[in-house]
């Protein structure tokens, strides 16, 4: 019966997250997790570092947090990751995936206009990465799926820093956008697509037994 719970409850996930994808099909996507994050060393002081509010132009140590979610501060004055040359970070979504639609579905925004580039990676697997295209300092970036040929759900961005150029050396990830449009529901995760075809099974299996 624990098992048959947890089926149930997996169901009534899938139903929800699917039913608030649809209503909220108004509002960007964001990012909302840290996969990964590495310091090159290239940077002034260790990784990872970036600003707070802008800090007058300046940097200091911030959590990689900073690049989660929506910034609405306005340009110029948002909380970032400077990435140095080689330093990268992998971010990725919880409640959502991002996926070829027409037109641009994934956006990086950058502030600081100092020459700033980034190399920008995408994977559905978490494992294999390939290269979206190089995202430039100062604005948003918008990136089509389609240029790559890329059909499967994006799960993971790859942001990797090409220079440490700017008051706070190296490319300033702000946040990583996806366009309502471009939005799907989650990729399941193995084990819960596991627990998802135990659940029929016992389903299948009690139903034998009630018709003999």
């Amino acid at each position: 019966m624990s098992a048959m719970r947890k089926f149930v409850t997996t169901l009534l996930a899938v139903g929800t997250a699917a039913f608030s994808l649809q209503s909220g099909a108004a509002t960007l996507g964001y990012a909302d997790v840290v996969l990964d994050y590495y310091d090159s060393g290239a940077g002034p002081i260790a990784g990872p570092y970036g600003g707070i509010g802008g800090i007058g132009g300046g940097y200091g140590p911030v959590t990689t947090d900073v690049v989660l979610g929506d910034e609405p501060g306005p340009v110029g004055f948002n909380d970032f990751l400077s990435l140095p040359t080689g330093s990268y970070i992998t971010v990725g979504f919880t409640d959502e995936t991002a996926v070829d639609r027409a037109g641009d579905d994934i956006f990086i925004q950058e502030t600081g206009a100092s020459g700033e580039r980034a190399n920008v990676y995408v994977s559905s697997d978490l494992v294999n990465f390939v290269f979206l295209g190089i995202a430039a300092d100062d604005v948003t970036t918008a990136f089509d799926l389609a240029t790559i040929g890329f059909l499967d759900p994006v799960r993971a961005v790859k942001i990797v820093g090409l220079d440490s150029l700017g008051a706070s050396p190296g490319f300033d990830v702000v946040n990583v956008q996806v366009l309502p449009g471009s939005i799907a529901p989650p990729v399941p995760e193995p084990a819960t697509v596991g627990m998802l075809v135990a659940g029929l099974g016992l389903i299948f299996v009690a139903a034998r037994r009630r018709r003999k």
